[in-house]
């Protein structure tokens, strides 16, 4: 009977191994089935060129709903919680941020790939950190030194650890697509430290390691800060970043020649940005096999447009006696204008015969036109002048502040067709001022604009 009894019991454990076993591989059979291999998911991380601080149209609303995004914080005025997808209609960082790169590589992923494929893109950056943030092991040393109470407000937003965070919103992730690769925008706030490549291996090698992903098939593309060819105050930082292959081989940096930026010339306007977006998707593309010669681009927003634009030199312009001729290679036909040391009118404007430069200009149609002006104004001290056009108000143009020589916008003005005149007196001593164009085109000039309709010579003005 004990036989018996024994042979029975191996027989009950035999049976209940093999169910065990058939348990187990329906679970993972059905997990397998889950994870779709059609879902293609994207990690993006970095500071705030990655955030997105472009202006959103309604062209960028626009978007296919094989391209998604899973929210990483929840937000009540976009409708979305946090660790599920949407329809990646931007922001697609935090509840209001601006355009980034992530809309446009996304917008161009789905535009190239088969339509069973499906692109999924997860963002966790910080506007104003350094790459040691995301250090898993070290960011605790970084964060205690932070002083800036809006940056820890960011980071307090990703519950205190944007690494874990991003690491914890990817695994939630994997559970309906397959990571194919990693975003990465971030370097100015770490301009010039020539450590950064090795800084941000220690970040990919921890994704890695932490996602139980195969470095061979996960690329990491990381993008350079604005470029030289915009004035960007960080450009230096790219002579770094472009060595990044050198340190993670399957590594690639996204040029951003060409990409306009704001007038800060630390972060990438909206057309920047979709382009530097594009350009990570032709990337991307590439690594994944797709000729890149025969591509599609998604639809973009035209340049906005007008029809005319004339410039003037105010140092040929009719000068009063309180305003100096000042020679500088950097500015237009070789000179600007400022007032004469000691001269300044806060609180009206000066006498016209000592204080004003004025010039007659004339436009060939009715319409809105914009008065922009290239101009120095080096702090908030030195930043602002008076402006009149014909017989109206005397308008204060104030809070100018630039970095250099850079076009701003000094007023906006309906104008009938014909003849007119501009006024500008000095306002604060030190403001430079140095070509002014009359445009019904929304958007300033560039670089020096176009030559000027009054131009002068030295002989003619001293």
């Amino acid at each position: 009977m004990r036989r018996t009894s024994s042979s029975k019991v191996m027989k009950i454990q035999e049976m209940c191994r093999r169910m065990f076993v058939l348990i187990g591989l329906f679970i993972i059979s059905t997990n397998v089935f889950a994870q779709d291999p059609n879902f293609y998911i994207y990690l993006c991380f970095g500071q705030s060129n990655m955030e997105g601080q472009g202006k959103i149209e309604d062209i960028d609303r626009v978007v296919d709903d094989r391209f998604q995004v899973m929210e990483a914080v929840s937000c009540s005025n976009l409708g979305r919680k946090k660790g599920e997808w949407y329809t990646a209609i931007p922001p697609l960082c935090r509840c209001n941020t601006g355009l980034c790169p992530v809309d446009y590589f996304g917008k161009t992923m789905v535009l190239n790939l088969p339509d069973n494929i499906k692109v999924g893109v997860i963002n966790v950056s910080v506007a104003g950190c350094k790459i040691e943030l995301f250090d898993r092991d070290n960011y605790q040393d970084y964060v205690s030194k932070i002083r800036e109470q809006w940056l820890l407000n960011i980071i307090k937003a990703y519950d205190g650890n944007p690494y874990e965070y991003l690491v914890s919103i990817a695994r939630l992730a994997q559970k309906d697509g397959v990571i194919k690769g990693i975003l990465l925008h971030q370097g100015e706030s770490n301009t010039n430290d020539r450590n950064w490549p090795s800084k941000v291996k220690t970040v990919y090698d921890n994704l890695i390691s932490d996602l139980g992903l195969d470095a061979d098939s996960t690329p990491l593309l990381a993008g350079e800060v604005v470029n030289a060819d915009q004035r960007g105050v960080c450009a230096s930082m790219n002579s770094i970043i472009v060595k990044l292959p050198d340190t993670i081989p399957n590594s690639y940096v996204i040029s951003s020649a060409g990409c306009t930026d704001g007038r800060d010339n630390l972060h990438f306007d909206s057309a920047g940005y979709r382009e530097l977006g594009r350009r990570y998707a032709v990337t991307m593309l590439s690594i994944m096999g797709y000729d890149i010669a025969n591509l599609k681009n998604p639809e973009i927003p035209e340049p906005p447009t007008g029809t005319e634009s004339t410039y003037y030199e105010p140092e040929c312009a009719t000068i009063g006696k309180h305003w100096k001729v000042v020679k500088d290679r950097m500015a237009s036909n070789g000179k600007y204008v400022t007032a004469k040391p000691g001269k300044q009118s806060l609180y009206e404007a000066p006498p016209l015969k000592k204080g004003a430069i004025s010039f007659p200009f004339s436009v060939a149609t009715t319409g809105d036109f914009n008065i922009f002006a290239r101009v120095n104004c080096p702090s908030f001290d030195n930043d602002s002048f008076y402006v009149k056009i014909n017989d109206s108000k005397v308008v204060v143009c104030n809070g100018l502040a630039t970095k250099g020589w850079e076009w701003v916008t000094l007023i906006s003005q309906h104008l009938t067709a014909g003849e007119h005149t501009i006024t500008i007196f000095y306002r604060e001593k030190g403001a430079k001022l140095d070509k002014i164009c009359v445009s019904d085109f929304p958007n300033p000039p560039t670089k020096m604009g176009e030559r000027a309709k009054n131009i002068c010579s030295s002989k003619n003005k001293k």
